[in-house]
């Protein structure tokens, strides 16, 4: 099948076709038409989707392709209690209009940035992803840029907009050579026997094979998101027509719903949430200092409560409620202060548990071997370690292990160290 409908006309929706061709590829079947208007993958245009149909049955088309000679073939699903298709039959086929009207608005508003981008900034596409939420470009910049600040990607949806208002005829056909060399052409197609070209107004052409509007103007509006760098180009991403549409008015309903929460009028709305962000960081450094007061505040109880061990030395092993790191850094550290006192601090946090051990520098069990030993994930130094772990019981394997090291060091200590 060579004959693509779409190539004459874009927007038919339905044709009837005699079925050519059947293949199983892939656990898929596939089928080749007399003709066709469904338009098969290309150009990072997806292939369309829709219906072949056949009597009282429907056979979904679920994607659609062309291979190495050029010839189209449908993925057609068989519905339950449905005979297969076979060549000879006759069917009527329906396209997926919404889908395919998106990917025209999308195709035709990527052409449009194209000549944008090129007018404006000397850049040459060279990629189009139509993808399910938002559409890509690739774009080669003079100098080897590979971006584009803020006001300058402004200007080119400014002016692709402009575009789009001027409503300007858009023309899809296959001229002979000699015409070829007279079209506005942003850059020269390849070698083929067949050229087709997309030409919009007087001003802008291209070589494309893909579906696209008649007019700029519909369009609708072309919304540029965002850009990144992408290897050694610019790649841009956009939304045209119904996409942009939802998407303005889903940003509309979020900026419409953060205005209400900070009581400021929409386009102040950045400015309040700086200002929220702002007190929200000074509350919080408030709040850590109270912790860690908080946390100070058990020092005495904890010192009084410590347990002598073999070597002379004071262990303080709690569990404690602290909710943050710091304030539990800031107990352990005030502890290790205390003359001949080892800290091992342990603080529920739901299904998990933080580990702060501490102790003064000079004789002592290294700290972060005893947590590692503990099977508490973390590390340190010899006077100073802190970890994570699934089970709060590992303190109490923890404490083991320091009775364990100062009664070793007391019986070094009662034989002279040998």
């Amino acid at each position: 099948m060579k004959e693509r409908l779409y190539f004459e006309d874009a927007w038919i929706k339905a044709f009837t076709a005699r079925v050519e061709a059947v293949k199983v590829e892939n656990g898929g079947t596939w089928l080749r038409l007399s003709q066709s208007a469904f338009y098969p993958e290309g150009g990072g245009q997806p292939g369309d989707r829709g219906q072949l149909n056949l009597g009282e049955f429907s056979y979904p088309v679920t994607d659609t392709q062309s291979d190495l000679e050029g010839q189209v073939w449908h993925q057609a699903e068989n519905p339950s209690g449905a005979p297969p298709l076979r060549p000879g039959d006759q069917v009527r086929g329906e396209l997926d209009w919404a889908r395919r009207h998106d990917h025209m608005q999308q195709h035709t508003g990527e052409h449009i940035l194209a000549y944008c981008v090129w007018s404006l900034y000397g850049g040459y596409v060279h990629g189009l992803h139509i993808g399910q939420e938002e559409s890509s470009i690739d774009i080669s910049l003079p100098g080897g840029k590979t971006r584009l600040g803020r006001e300058q990607l402004e200007d080119i949806e400014t002016l692709a907009n402009r575009v789009i208002a001027r409503d300007d005829t858009i023309a899809c056909r296959f001229p002979d050579a000699e015409e070829i060399g007279h079209l506005p052409l942003r850059k020269m197609p390849g070698e083929h026997d067949e050229i087709r070209v997309v030409l919009m107004g007087d001003y802008e052409g291209v070589a494309c094979g893909g579906t696209h509007l008649n007019r700029t103007g519909q369009a609708g509006v072309v919304k540029i998101l965002r850009d990144q760098s992408a290897r050694g180009k610019l790649r841009l991403f956009f939304l045209s027509g119904l996409r942009a549409a939802r998407h303005y008015q889903a940003c509309w309903r979020a900026l419409d719903e953060a205005s209400s929460l900070l009581n400021a009028p929409h386009f102040q709305v950045p400015r309040a949430a700086h200002a929220m962000i702002e007190k929200a960081g000074k509350l919080d450094f408030d709040l850590v200092a109270l912790r860690r007061k908080m946390a100070l505040s058990r020092l005495p109880c904890l010192i009084g409560r410590a347990e002598l061990l073999a070597d002379g030395t004071r262990l303080v092993a709690e569990s404690l409620p602290e909710t943050e790191a710091p304030a539990l850094d800031a107990l352990a550290s005030a502890l290790a202060e205390e003359p001949g006192v080892t800290a091992l601090l342990c603080a529920p946090q739901g299904d998990k548990a933080l580990f702060t051990f501490a102790r003064a520098d000079g004789t002592g069990a290294d700290l972060a071997a005893l947590m590692r030993d503990a099977g508490i994930r973390g590390g340190g130094k010899p006077t100073f370690a802190r970890g994570g772990a699934m089970d709060t019981s590992l303190l109490d394997v923890a404490v083991k292990l320091a009775r364990e090291t100062a009664g070793k060091a007391s019986d070094r200590q009662n034989t002279g160290g040998v």
